[in-house]
């Protein structure tokens, strides 16, 4: 991927961290995520409310943040997991031997998030959503910039994940934590990030990937490592 890509605003939630304020604070080490919770959705109908799981609150909540009355914008969805939880549930049903629900399965598609977020908002602009494994931030970038290729002028990305259920504990390796983020990318800016190639590997983040991204958006070092041998630079 080549150019620059403006960040012109973004937004985050986690449980205990609701807001700019609070992630500023977490980024000086005077607060901390918590385990439990999630946000308040007062901006649709109860009924769809219910058909949300925890991810696509959080994902929703954060969309919501940063969109604010602006449609029509093409949507960047990417998450390692997605509803997990929902499929497990489902499979646990399934090895019962009980009936399976159409509306668990389709809230547990990896595109169940974005696609509520499409209805609620009645905005029918185009989305795609990506399992990126631990290369998030690189996919949704690159996805970024050829929807922007395309001739938008503005592009909706979001990250969301949470902890995998216990049974698929033991498979993975890398720290996770739930929470989204979501942040308006524009086209060539006198400033903004370039990602590049850099051919060299990198370190992996301490922690999970979304709160090492946010952590570099409100520090000041100049470069983020997004994946083995990328990376994005401050311009």
């Amino acid at each position: 991927m080549s150019g620059v890509l403006s960040l012109s605003s973004w937004a985050a939630w986690a449980p205990g961290l609701p807001d700019h304020a609070a992630w500023q604070m977490w980024a000086e080490g005077l607060r901390e995520p918590e385990s439990v919770g999630e946000p308040g959705l007062p901006e649709i109908p109860a009924m769809m409310r219910r058909r949300a799981d925890r991810l696509a609150r959080m994902t929703l909540r954060a969309a919501f943040d940063v969109l604010g009355g602006r449609v029509g914008l093409p949507v960047v969805y990417v998450s390692r997991h997605g509803s997990v939880g929902r499929s497990a549930e489902l499979l646990e049903a399934l090895a019962r031997g009980d009936a399976l629900s159409p509306a668990g399965f389709a809230a547990s598609v990896h595109n169940a998030a974005p696609g509520l977020l499409g209805i609620v908002r009645n905005d029918p602009a185009p989305y795609t959503a990506l399992a990126a494994e631990t290369g998030c931030i690189l996919a949704m970038l690159a996805e970024v910039q050829a929807f922007l290729s395309d001739g938008h002028d503005e592009v909706l990305a979001i990250l969301s994940d949470e902890p995998v259920p216990a049974c698929y504990s033991p498979y993975v390796t890398e720290p996770e934590v739930a929470a989204a983020w979501a942040g308006v990318f524009r086209q060539g800016s006198a400033s903004g990030f370039v990602l590049s190639q850099t051919g060299a590997p990198s370190s992996p983040h301490a922690e999970a990937e979304v709160l090492a991204w946010v952590r570099w958006l409100l520090g000041g070092e100049l470069t983020f490592d997004c994946a083995p041998a990328w990376q994005v630079r401050r311009v």
